[in-house]
């Protein structure tokens, strides 16, 4: 076998769990048949659907294997249909969204070359439903890249929304069974979490999925919500996820790259500490945590209080009053904004750690009076005064000034 044949392998599993959506899953079903790809096995697991899913289904024949179970949930019929594939690995496709006929054969090559790797990745775009031009899919963005481990910027956000985005091995799959009963949403990220614990990933750098936008109904019977609920329950279960971890870890989690199971945690000097503790605070913040993010923050500054941040710590600080799904709990609690600048008081550079926390509230105004957003731009203004003291106005003043003098010399 030459250098350049990729290894042996025992082939690609599909799990595709479905409930309800007898109008998609054709579509869905053909993306995964027309890969270039060749697949071991196709296995459609029904979690209940009252509507014509399993006529749609049976079209195909027996090129996919149909299950059909008690409403339960997502991780309820992706369990099931582990129990019935036999892959090395295992492609969980969404029942709304279009596969790229590439994804598999761009997806599968990094694992099949390094038995490390437990997951790799791709990008995605997004369509509305009803849209028949590709070319005005919108792109997804993913975080630039750098050197902090993949597991900590996933825990800091779940970028990879499409799961199908995802080609994991079957092994890591199976380490994390029994699956939690209680992950009811938020199903993608508990199982990306649980599977980039046990080794290292792989970037593929190409849009692999289409992922189809619509406002139908989400999640099992016992759960089902619509759109506008969509980020409260996101919410509750990203800090079902995420506390316990937090809880767990070792530091050496928020620096290094994943370890493999049984391997000893590695001895951090205090500056590998001090970034760990600030990698942690964030997470904790994004998650809205924020007795956690104070703790692990607190205990940051006091490890060195005399040393200024590295630009590493200033570009993980700077995340801390962020969150995809808005800081409302900022705003209405001051108490959040004066802990944070009480615990930077702590450090002989209080100014330069205020003004990196600060960063997103900058960007807040900003979006508020591009959108002419008053309440918004207020709420951010008071959250502002109540965190930077005058000093450390100035320090982010020069810092204003600096970036624009930059940007104009640059044109």
């Amino acid at each position: 076998m030459s250098k350049d044949e990729p290894l042996p392998h025992a082939g690609i599993s599909v799990i595709l769990a479905t409930y309800e959506r007898a109008g998609y899953i054709g579509a869905a079903l053909q993306s995964v048949l027309d890969q270039t790809q060749e697949l071991r096995e196709i296995v459609v697991v029904d979690d209940g659907s009252r509507d014509e899913t399993a006529d749609v289904v049976a079209k195909f024949g027996d090129r996919v294997t149909y299950l059909h179970q008690e409403n339960r949930g997502k991780l309820a019929a992706i369990a099931r249909g582990l129990d019935h594939v036999r892959g090395d690995f295992v492609w969980i496709m969404d029942d709304d969204d279009l596969a790229d006929p590439l994804a598999m054969e761009l997806l599968v090559e990094p694992l099949a070359a390094d038995p490390g790797r437990v997951m790799s990745y791709g990008r995605m775009s997004r369509f509305e439903d009803g849209q028949t031009d590709r070319q005005a899919d919108i792109p997804v963005s993913y975080p630039l890249p750098d050197d902090r481990p993949f597991l900590a910027i996933l825990m800091e956000d779940c970028f990879i929304t499409g799961h199908p985005c995802v080609l994991v091995r079957r092994t890591a799959l199976e380490a994390m069974r029994p699956f939690r009963r209680d992950i009811l949403a938020s199903v993608d990220y508990y199982l990306h979490l649980g599977v980039a614990m046990q080794g290292r990933t792989a970037f593929v750098d190409r849009i692999v999925l289409r992922q189809r936008q619509h406002r139908g109904s989400r999640g099992p019977s016992a759960l089902r919500y619509e759109e506008a609920d969509r980020n409260a329950r996101w919410i509750a279960h990203d800090k079902l996820l995420i506390g316990p971890l937090l809880r767990d870890l070792p530091l050496s989690a928020y620096t290094r790259e994943s370890r493999a199971p049984g391997q000893v945690a590695p001895v951090l000097d205090r500056q590998e500490r001090r970034r760990a503790l600030f990698q942690k605070g964030v997470i904790a913040a994004r998650k809205k945590l924020w007795p956690v993010a104070m703790e692990a923050f607190r205990d940051g500054v006091e490890l060195q209080p005399d040393i200024s941040l590295m630009s590493e710590e200033r570009r993980i600080l700077s995340k801390m009053l962020g969150c995809r799904y808005g800081i409302e709990e900022v705003y209405d609690d001051p108490g959040i904004p004066r802990e944070l600048r009480r615990i930077a008081e702590r450090s002989a550079h209080t100014s330069e750690i205020l003004v990196t926390l600060s960063r997103p509230l900058l960007h807040e105004l900003k979006i508020a009076r591009r959108e002419g957003d008053r309440r918004r731009a207020s709420k951010a203004l008071a959250t502002w005064k109540t965190l930077m003291p005058w000093r450390a106005n100035l320090m982010a003043l020069r810092e204003i000034l600096d970036r624009n003098t930059k940007r104009v010399l640059s044109h």
